[in-house]
C-alpha cells in the first residue's frame, strides 16, 4: 500500500497543486520561495497534534475571499484549506480502508481517497460573530481577515471527507455539482493507515549543553536508546561495576549500537581516512547513573599495540554529524512506527529537508541512491521518502522521482505555485534526448532546476565572461540566481523540450555562425557573403527556426522570442545583430560571426589599438575597412577562446559589451526582476508565509 498523489489548495504559495508520488523515493526542487518546504509542512499541520493552521498560511489570493464574504449571496463560501490523500490499496490492506470505500461499486483498481478539510465550523455563525464584535467601539477589527487573524482557531476546524476518485477529473479536481460524504472518526482512520515523520533542515548538532532548538547528537542517540534499544539487567555486572568503570556499559553500547554503523556503513562512512564511530558513556560524579549515549571517534593511526584515541562528536565535522544524525532519526522513526500500540500503519511517509546539509558531494549522491538500504526491511515495502533538496548532485540520477516546484507569475494575480511531474516529461520524451540531458545535469552538476532563470551559451568564453558581462552591464540581474549552462549552438536546442516544460525564463546566447550556402562548399564565411546560411542548429531547429543569414539579421526582436509549452516558457535567443563601424573615414554596416567578431567590430578602434594586442584581434597593415573584417574573420578563427576570455578578465573593462548580449540580458531582467513582488502590498503587522519554501 503507498500514498499514491496527494494534492493541497489554498495553503501558502500552493493555491492548487496536485503531486503524484514515487513508491520508493520523490525529491522536491525549485528556486527559493517556491512552496517545496510548504507541501511537506502541511502534513504536519493536519496530522500532528499541536501545530495549528494561522491565517497567513491560507493562500494570499484567498484574503479578498475572506473580506467578501457575505451569507446572503447564493453560494458564497469561506475559504478553506484542503489537503487530499489518495491511496493506491493492495488485497492484504483492503480491510484497512474499508471506511473509505466510497460504495459497493468501487473497483480494486481505483484509487482511495480521504481529503484533510480546515474550514469554518459554521459560516453563517463566524460572519455574525464578527459582524458582532465590529458594532461594538474600538479599531478591532477592520475587516473579516482581521478578525480571524486571532480568532481562527475558535472559528475553523479540520474536517475529514471520504473521495470518491469518479467525482474527480484527470487533474484530480471535484467536479461541478458533486458533493462529499464527512468521514467520521477520520483521524482514528488516518492514524491506522498512514504514518508521518519530518526530519527539518535546521539541524543544530553541537554536543554542548545547549537547551530550545539546539540538536545534541549525543542526545538523540540517548533518546534513541532510551525508546528502541535492549537495556542491560539492572543485576548484571555493568550497572553494578559502573560506579568502577565504564567497560562493560561501553560493550553493551557498543553491541546494541552495531546496527546503525551498520548502516552507516552503507552509506559510505567512514570511509578511508575517517574516524570510526564509537558509542559509549561519559560518567560524571554528579551524573554517575546516567548511561545516555555518547558519541565518540577514533583517531586514526594510533601507533600498533597502543591504546585507541577517542574524542567526544563537537571535536568531528558537521557533514558526518547531519549524516549520523539523519540515519538514527529515520531508524528511530521506522522503529516507532513498528512499536504502535495500534497497529502498524501500512503507508509511511518520510519527510527529509534537504540532507545535503554539510555533506560533500559524493556524500549526497552516496545518500539519496542508498536512502532504502538504511531501512531495508523486506517485510516492511511501505516507507515513501520525501526530500526536498537544492543540491544538484542528488536529482541527476533519473528524471522519474522528481517534482519541480514552478514559481508562476501570472498577470495581475498574487504570486503562486505549480508543480511540474518530470516522470511525465522522462515518458513523453525522446530516448536520446532524455539520456543527452542526465548525462550532462550529471557531468556538469547543474543547478537548473534552482534558479530564476537560465543563460544557454555558445561556448567557454561566454560562460567565462557573462557573469562580468552582467556585473558590469546590466546590474539589474546581479541579484538573480541564475544558472549558466555552456552547451554550443549544435546542442542548446536539445534542451528546449525541458525549458518548456518546466516554464523557465530561458535567455539563449549564441553564435551566428554564417557559412557558405549551396552551391559553394559549406565553410565559414562573413555575415556579408551572399548566400549565406547558418551552421547553428539551434538557430534553425528552435529560435528563430531560420537558416537564411539575411534573414536572420532582418528579424526583428518579436521573432526572436517564444512563449508558450506546458509550463509556459519565455525564451529568448541572442545571436550577432548589424552594427555600423567605421575605420579611417570608411564605414560599413555588418556583423560578427561570432562573439569575439562582434566585440571586435562594436570596440573597432580599441581592438586595433597597439595596448590591445595581447587580445590578438588586431590586424596587421590592414589597406582599408574591408581588410580589416576580413583580418579579424581569419585571426578570430585561429583564437585560442579560452586565453582570450581570461585576458580580457584580468583587464580593466573599457570595452564596450556586444549589443546582442545586453539587448538579450536586458529582455531577460525584464522578465525575472521584482519576480516575488506581489501586485499589493501585503500588511507589515504580521509577517505571511506567502513566499515560504
Amino acid at each position: 500500500m503507498h500514498l499514491q498523489s496527494f494534492a493541497i489548495r489554498n495553503f501558502r504559495r500552493l493555491r492548487r497543486i496536485t503531486v503524484d508520488l514515487d513508491d520508493e523515493a520523490t525529491i522536491f526542487v525549485g528556486a527559493n520561495n517556491s512552496g517545496k518546504t510548504s507541501a511537506m509542512h502541511i502534513f504536519q499541520y493536519f496530522l500532528t497534534k499541536g501545530v495549528n493552521f494561522g491565517i497567513h498560511d491560507f493562500s494570499a489570493a484567498c484574503w479578498q475571499q475572506f473580506n467578501e464574504y457575505d451569507p446572503a449571496v447564493e453560494g458564497a463560501a469561506l475559504p478553506d484549506i484542503t489537503l487530499d490523500l489518495w491511496f493506491d490499496v493492495d488485497e492484504t490492506n483492503l480491510h484497512r480502508v474499508i471506511d473509505l470505500l466510497p460504495d459497493l461499486e468501487w473497483e480494486n483498481s481505483a484509487p482511495v481517497g480521504v481529503r484533510l478539510s480546515f474550514e469554518a465550523k459554521d459560516p453563517a455563525d463566524l460572519n455574525a460573530n464578527y459582524l458582532a464584535m465590529k458594532d461594538e467601539p474600538g479599531q478591532w477589527p477592520e475587516d473579516l481577515h482581521d478578525y480571524l487573524r486571532k480568532r481562527l482557531g475558535v472559528e475553523y476546524h479540520v474536517v475529514h471527507y471520504k473521495l470518491d476518485r469518479r467525482q474527480f477529473d484527470d487533474q484530480l479536481l471535484l467536479k461541478p455539482g458533486q458533493t462529499l460524504q464527512v468521514l467520521e472518526k477520520g483521524t482514528e482512520i488516518l492514524r491506522s493507515i498512514i504514518k508521518v515523520d519530518l526530519l527539518h533542515a535546521q539541524r543544530h548538532l553541537a554536543d554542548t549543553e545547549q537547551r530550545g532548538r539546539d540538536e545534541d547528537l549525543s542526545r538523540t542517540l540517548g533518546r534513541y536508546y532510551q525508546s528502541y534499544l535492549e537495556k542491560p539487567d539492572p543485576a548484571q555486572a555493568p550497572l553494578q561495576a559502573l560506579a568502577d568503570t565504564e567497560v562493560g556499559i561501553n560493550k553493551h553500547f557498543n553491541k546494541v549500537f552495531g546496527p546503525i554503523v551498520t548502516r552507516l556503513n552503507k552509506l559510505g562512512y567512514p570511509g578511508i581516512d575517517n574516524p570510526d564511530l564509537m558509542v559509549k558513556t561519559e560518567l560524571r560524579g554528579e551524573t554517575l547513573m546516567n548511561t545516555s549515549a555518547q558519541v565518540h571517534y577514533v583517531v586514526p593511526g594510533a601507533p600498533a599495540g597502543q591504546p585507541a584515541i577517542t574524542l567526544p562528536d563537537r571535536y568531528n565535522g558537521l557533514g558526518f554529524k547531519n549524516l549520523i544524525y539523519m540515519v538514527v532519526e529515520i531508524v528511530a522513526a521506522h522503529e516507532a512506527r513498528k512499536q504502535m500500540a495500534e497497529g502498524q500503519p501500512p503507508v509511511h511517509l518520510i519527510m527529509v529537508e534537504e540532507p545535503e546539509s554539510h555533506l560533500h558531494a559524493q556524500l549526497q549522491q552516496v545518500f539519496i541512491r542508498q536512502l532504502k538500504s538504511i531501512i531495508d526491511d523486506v517485510e516492511d515495502p511501505g516507507t515513501q521518502f520525501v526530500l526536498t533538496t537544492h543540491s544538484s548532485h542528488i536529482v541527476y540520477e533519473d528524471f522519474s522521482s522528481i517534482r519541480y516546484f514552478a514559481r508562476v507569475r501570472d498577470k495581475d494575480t498574487f504570486r503562486y505555485s505549480d508543480v511540474r511531474d518530470l516522470s511525465v516529461f522522462s515518458d513523453e520524451v525522446e530516448a536520446d534526448t532524455r539520456k543527452f540531458l542526465l548525462q550532462y545535469l550529471k557531468l556538469t552538476h547543474c543547478d537548473l532546476f534552482f534558479a530564476d532563470a537560465a543563460i544557454l551559451v555558445e561556448g567557454n568564453v561566454e560562460r567565462l565572461l557573462v557573469p562580468l558581462i552582467i556585473a558590469q552591464f546590466c546590474d539589474r540581474l546581479a541579484t538573480s540566481h541564475l544558472t549558466i549552462l555552456e552547451l554550443g549552438g549544435a546542442f542548446a536546442h536539445r534542451f528546449r523540450k525541458l525549458v518548456e516544460f518546466l516554464g523557465l525564463h530561458c535567455l539563449v546566447i549564441t553564435d551566428i555562425d554564417s557559412i557558405s550556402g549551396p552551391p559553394k562548399a559549406r565553410e565559414a564565411c562573413t555575415t556579408d557573403e551572399p548566400g549565406a546560411i547558418t551552421a547553428n542548429q539551434t538557430l534553425i531547429q528552435w529560435l528563430p527556426a531560420e537558416e537564411s543569414i539575411e534573414k536572420l539579421l532582418e528579424f526583428e526582436p518579436e521573432k526572436k522570442e517564444y512563449r508558450g509549452g506546458p509550463g509556459k516558457a519565455t525564451v529568448r535567443v541572442a545571436y550577432q545583430t548589424p552594427h555600423e563601424i567605421a575605420w579611417n573615414g570608411e564605414k560599413l554596416t555588418i556583423a560578427g560571426r561570432t562573439f569575439e567578431e562582434a566585440l571586435a567590430f562594436e570596440n573597432l578602434s580599441w581592438s586595433q589599438d597597439d595596448a590591445n594586442k595581447s587580445l590578438r584581434l588586431k590586424v596587421k597593415d590592414p589597406a582599408d575597412l574591408e581588410a580589416v573584417v576580413q583580418g579579424v574573420f581569419e585571426r578570430v578563427r585561429t583564437l585560442d577562446k579560452t586565453k582570450f576570455a581570461l585576458t580580457l578578465i584580468e583587464r580593466e573593462v573599457d570595452w564596450t559589451c556586444p549589443s546582442y548580449i545586453t539587448e538579450g540580458l536586458d529582455w531577460l531582467a525584464d522578465e525575472i526582476c521584482d519576480l516575488d513582488v506581489p501586485p499589493s502590498v501585503v500588511p507589515t503587522e504580521e509577517v505571511t508565509d506567502e513566499s515560504s519554501d
